[in-house]
């Protein structure tokens, strides 16, 4: 009878060993595979950053190229300032350039004038 005590004690130890055996390899199996979701997570997310960084380079580049092209049209601004800015018919003209005009200063297609603005904006017009 004591024996029979003994490997019943002893079979419900290597069961309840077996048991926890078993439960580590199933939790070990379980991280492995929750590791294995997390580096392709990491995978995809450093992929997905590298788009992100390729793309912010390139939309540098364009704000560079932008910027360079408001650099010209802030010149160009910047010129058409110097011309005649007055309520006048010189409005808009640049200072010594002429045009075919009437003899009040409108551009005309049957021009009998050629109009011109001075230096302080004013209009000359000069009959044909």
């Amino acid at each position: 009878m004591k024996k029979k005590g003994v490997i019943i004690l002893l079979i419900s130890v290597v069961v309840i060993l077996l048991i926890i055996l078993g439960y580590g390899l199933y939790s070990g199996i379980k991280a492995k595979n929750h590791v294995n979701f997390l580096n392709s997570e990491i995978n995809r997310l450093n992929q997905e950053n590298n788009q992100l960084v390729e793309e912010k380079n390139n939309l540098t580049s364009q704000f560079d190229s932008i910027n360079k092209k408001y650099g010209l049209l802030v010149q160009d601004v910047a010129k058409i300032y110097k011309t005649c800015i007055d309520e006048n018919k010189c409005k808009g003209h640049y200072p010594g350039v002429s045009w075919y005009c009437n003899n009040v200063g409108d551009e005309v297609n049957d021009s009998s004038h050629i109009c011109v603005c001075d230096s302080g904006c004013k209009l000359n017009a000069t009959e044909i």
